[in-house]
């Protein structure tokens, strides 16, 4: 705690850029400090007594994630806040936070024919990029933004699709990130793919597993 609140307001903003810099790609920060519910005003800033007790220095906390923002992280997450302030001065209240962010964006973007699909429970989520993602859509990404999205923290929210063709690094072409933008289906099996296949079984349950039907039935 306090390690961010006891740097000058000058070099806050110079030392997220150095946490993203040193870190490796697909590497996480995980911060605590302290950070006021308003901003500090000019009179506690200039307190000595208040600098050193990590109150002068204090980030807001929108600002405090902001800045993760600013540096380049993504997946930036608030893992814990400290329901109790630990200190309130002026009515101002400072507490703990304890902020998790990702290294990892950076670099092109290739088409590989990949599409992933938001599980919920919202109706819809944007990225830190700007990518919305509809729940139950088949969305179409790049190779990049696949990669991010089947990772921590969100992989457990994302049903992740490959192509039935792996696409070779030659093919891949460059991806226009921006908007939203569905995969067709076809893109994913490929344009030749014709199959027809037998009934593969039960597609319920087993009868006593979680109320489904009997065993070959469909429900």
């Amino acid at each position: 705690n306090c390690v961010l609140n006891l740097v000058r307001e000058d070099h806050k903003r110079q030392m997220f850029a150095e946490m993203h810099r040193v870190l490796k790609r697909g590497g996480r920060v995980a911060i605590s400090d302290i950070v006021s519910d308003e901003i500090v005003p000019e009179h506690l800033r200039a307190d000595p007594d208040l600098w050193s007790g990590c109150i002068s220095g204090a980030f807001q906390e929108r600002e405090f994630v902001r800045a993760f923002e600013e540096a380049g992280f993504y997946g930036i997450s608030i893992a814990k806040r400290d329901q109790q302030p630990w200190q309130t001065v002026e009515g101002i209240e400072f507490r703990s936070v304890t902020v998790i962010a990702y290294k990892g964006k950076e670099g092109e973007c290739l088409e590989a024919n990949q599409a992933v699909i938001y599980n919920g429970p919202f109706r819809e989520v944007s990225d830190d990029d700007g990518h919305r993602y509809v729940r139950g859509e088949l969305v179409a990404v790049c190779e990049k933004t696949f990669n991010i999205l089947t990772h921590d923290p969100y992989g457990g929210y994302f049903t992740a699709i490959e192509p039935r063709e792996p696409v070779t690094e030659k093919e891949k072409a460059p991806f226009l990130c921006k908007g939203y933008v569905l995969r067709d289906p076809r893109q994913l099996k490929g344009a030749d793919y014709k199959l027809t296949t037998e009934n593969a079984g039960a597609c319920c349950a087993p009868s006593g597993d979680s109320g489904g039907g009997s065993e070959g039935s469909c429900c």
